[in-house]
């Protein structure tokens, strides 16, 4: 009989561990989210301002791949 009281206790200090190390991840994984998302808008922002700058001085991109904005894709 102890020995099952003991296995349990080992199974339950187990699962309480896995499920910190789990919260933990979970809250990286959230970070690491908002981090995407940041990223996305700062690289949809230059892009976008690139495209602007190709169109107001090709001189400058003369045989450069053309960048378009996500409006310019749309048409």
């Amino acid at each position: 009989m102890l020995w099952v009281l003991v296995d349990v206790l080992l199974v339950l200090i187990a699962l309480a561990v896995l499920g910190a190390i789990l919260l933990g991840l979970w809250g990286k994984v959230k970070d690491l989210g908002r981090e995407v998302g940041r990223a996305g808008e700062a690289i949809g922002a230059a892009t976008d301002k690139l495209a602007e700058l190709q169109a107001e001085r090709p001189d400058l991109f003369p045989e450069g791949p053309s960048v378009s904005t996500a409006s310019q894709r749309r048409r």
